[in-house]
């Protein structure tokens, strides 16, 4: 199976960050970043989605993790400022989302939303 992938209209970027949160908040997630400086590196794995969320006015894309109960109490804040395209990957069945954000430098951060228990 191929996997799709499509760019998420900018004008779409807010609601779209809203609807993934309602669907996946607690689900885990993993964010991965690469640079070209500074080469690959996951900055979490698998922890509680908290929110995902596009600012407007400040150009800014953030994802929260954690600060749901005592065993991640505090939320990791991973934002990624003037990103200038998303893209996306499958809305297929059985599979994981996964969001690709390049910023204007050219430095990507991948995000997975791996699948709720209850959907596998």
């Amino acid at each position: 199976m191929t996997e799709q992938r499509a760019e998420l209209p900018r004008a779409q970027w807010h609601s779209f960050f809203e609807m993934l949160t309602k669907d996946y908040e607690g689900a885990d997630v993993t964010v991965e970043v690469l640079d070209r400086a500074f080469g690959d590196q996951v900055e979490a794995a698998k922890l509680p989605l908290a929110y995902l969320e596009y600012d407007e006015k400040d150009d800014c894309f953030s994802v929260g993790l954690g600060g749901r109960d005592s065993k991640y109490p505090v939320v990791l804040r991973h934002a990624v400022t003037r990103p200038r395209r998303i893209l996306t990957t499958s809305s297929i069945p059985g599979t994981p989302w996964a969001l690709d954000i390049e910023d204007e430098d050219g430095t990507q951060t991948l995000v997975t939303l791996h699948l709720r228990p209850e959907i596998r």
